[in-house]
């Protein structure tokens, strides 16, 4: 075994160069494999700058919905107001039906005076 390791140590390209040392190939294959780290490193960073805009997009879009639920707020507000308002309105007009109606009563009344005083 050892003589058939010897004999593919030996081999020499077709072309006649002499092959690479064990030492030149660890260091080309080394270098190959720190290129590619540095490739997957970049795309790690890619990948780490769009999530940090994904969650810019996010945490603008939760200020927008914060912004709408106030808006909400704000206008439940007015609705409460305004239902105030008309709630005072009715019992305003109430107010003005009591008082047609006891002015009614007193002309009711003043009318029958008048119809006895006639006799």
């Amino acid at each position: 075994m050892s003589q058939e390791l010897g004999e593919l140590g030996n081999i020499k390209p077709s072309n006649g160069e002499v092959p690479k040392s064990v030492g030149e190939n660890l260091q080309t294959n080394s270098a190959k494999v720190e290129g590619e780290n540095a490739s997957i490193g970049k795309a790690e960073g890619q990948l780490g700058k769009t999530e940090g805009q994904l969650g810019k997009t996010e945490g603008q879009l939760g200020k927008t919905e914060g912004e709408l639920g106030k808006t909400e707020g704000q206008l439940g507000k007015t609705e409460g107001h305004l239902g105030k308002t008309e709630g005072q309105l009715g019992k305003t007009e109430g107010q003005l039906g009591k008082t047609e109606g006891q002015l009614g009563k007193t002309e009711g009344q003043l009318g029958k005076f008048e119809g006895q005083s006639d006799i």
